[in-house]
């Protein structure tokens, strides 16, 4: 539903296929995700997080940060990105394990300065 919605043209058994292709010829996919867009629900947020963890135990590395409003984008205006305090524990796990990497709580802070910046329109 988020990947749909965002319009990023592919779904989640793309990211699957690829996955297994990299990993098939020997590549560690680097995998990124975009946290707490626009209207994401926290059924959402867990099925991303459930993506990310399934995608780490086929050996990629999942790199995930919050959504920045930058411009250009069709969710430009949209406010900053939250990752949702309840995934924290499973995204520390994750990077514990080598499979997670990004500064999802610094990027938080960045998200609401673009924001907070921007010019209204």
């Amino acid at each position: 539903r988020v990947l749909a919605h965002s319009r990023r043209g592919h779904g989640v058994e793309e990211i699957r296929r690829a996955v297994a292709l990299c990993r098939e010829h020997g590549f560690t996919p680097n995998v990124d995700f975009i946290l707490g867009l626009p209207e994401e629900t926290p059924e959402d947020a867990d099925a991303t997080l459930s993506l990310m963890e399934s995608l780490a135990d086929q050996g990629a590395r999942v790199h995930g940060h919050p959504f920045m409003p930058l411009p250009g984008p069709p969710f430009r205006q949209a406010a900053p990105g939250q990752v949702d305090p309840r995934l924290h524990a499973r995204l520390d796990r994750l990077a514990a394990r080598g499979r997670f990497y990004g500064q999802r709580r610094a990027q938080q802070a960045q998200a609401r300065g673009i924001a907070d910046r921007r010019t209204p329109r």
